[in-house]
């Protein structure tokens, strides 16, 4: 993992607690895939929704950032959060 991957996991982490109820079960796992460097957002079942947001406007948002850095690095970033 390089340092521009460790720097969008920590924001997206950081992000994340900010937004839940259970801020301690947050987890964002790197997974570097051949396309693209994929953040998963793991946290507990009953805070997805707040991760997610309304009609997912927080996701997307969340999805947006990490483009806009990926962008700068040229780079490609993917924004999940696993069911």
């Amino acid at each position: 993992m390089n340092r521009d991957d460790a720097r969008m996991q920590a924001a997206l982490g950081q992000i994340a607690r900010a937004l839940v109820a259970h801020p301690d079960q947050v987890e964002v796992r790197v997974v570097d895939g051949r396309r693209a460097t994929r953040f998963e957002i793991r946290c507990a079942p009953e805070d997805r929704g707040q991760v997610i947001g309304k009609e997912g406007m927080t996701i997307r948002s969340l999805r947006i950032l990490s483009a806009i850095s990926a962008h700068r690095h040229h780079r490609r970033f993917e924004v999940e959060v696993p069911g």
